[in-house]
């Protein structure tokens, strides 16, 4: 007589059987897929290797775009030496020279080094370099791209009191009013507020506006500590009485 099953030995059967087709299906497709299967393999290494890369990349540009930056700083701030022999000591011997050198090596900054933190500083580096040189209108443009492309930059006040230097410089007193009056209110002066005060108060003198100035050279001296600022201030303001 055939023996029967019990119901509990049935069930043990069916799940045996749903995991052997279970285990058979996914060996079936990835037999069937395995081309799919090994190519999305491939691609996940890629983006792993690739990822550690980028970030490997982009930490190696971080690098070269600080050392660009200051490898230009120190031309900016060598001195001229009028010398066959200048160049040995590290030094220019003239002051087109070494200005031009000082802009090359912060516009390769720009040009190789897109999107890096030093970025900023190497616009407004190029703008202080053709500033220098007694190059305004080029150093207005750079100072103009500099607060076009990171108006949010700590260093944004600088770059638009850069350009009221270089509007007063061409002796556009009242264009470098309005500006340095700007820097005083979207930045609270900037990094030397006291010197806007003082050169805000040349403008208002150029412009026969005494009383303005007078008001800018006694705001410098509630400073009551000893500087150039202070001093100069105290001799405008008895030259403006």
């Amino acid at each position: 007589m055939e023996k029967k099953m019990k119901h509990k030995d049935v069930i043990k059967l069916v799940k045996r059987n749903e995991a052997q087709e279970l285990v058979n299906g996914s060996y079936d497709y990835i037999k069937k897929h395995s081309e799919n299967v090994i190519i999305w393999v491939v691609v996940c290494a890629i983006a792993v290797v690739g990822s550690s890369l980028f970030v490997n990349f982009r930490a190696a540009n971080e690098v070269k775009a600080a050392q660009g930056v200051a490898e230009a700083a120190y031309m900016m701030n060598r001195q001229i030496l009028d010398d066959p022999q200048a160049g040995m000591y590290g030094l220019f011997r003239t002051k087109k020279e070494k200005y031009e050198k000082a802009q090359a090596a912060y516009m390769s900054v720009i040009n190789n080094y897109k999107g890096t933190k030093s970025e900023p500083a190497a616009y407004l580096g190029t703008a202080d370099s053709y500033y220098s040189n007694g190059q305004y209108k080029e150093a207005m443009a750079y100072y103009d791209d500099f607060l076009k492309k990171f108006p949010s930059n700590p260093l944004a006040g600088e770059a638009l009191s850069g350009r009221a230097y270089a509007l007063f410089q061409q002796g556009l007193y009242s264009d470098a009013a309005k500006v340095w009056e700007d820097v005083n209110k979207k930045y609270n002066g900037g990094l030397n507020p006291q010197d806007v005060k003082l050169r805000l108060a040349d403008c208002y003198l150029r412009l026969n506006n005494k009383e303005a100035a007078r008001a800018e050279y006694q705001d410098i001296l509630k400073d009551k500590s000893e500087n150039y600022w202070t001093t100069a201030a105290k001799d405008m303001l008895s030259r403006t009485n």
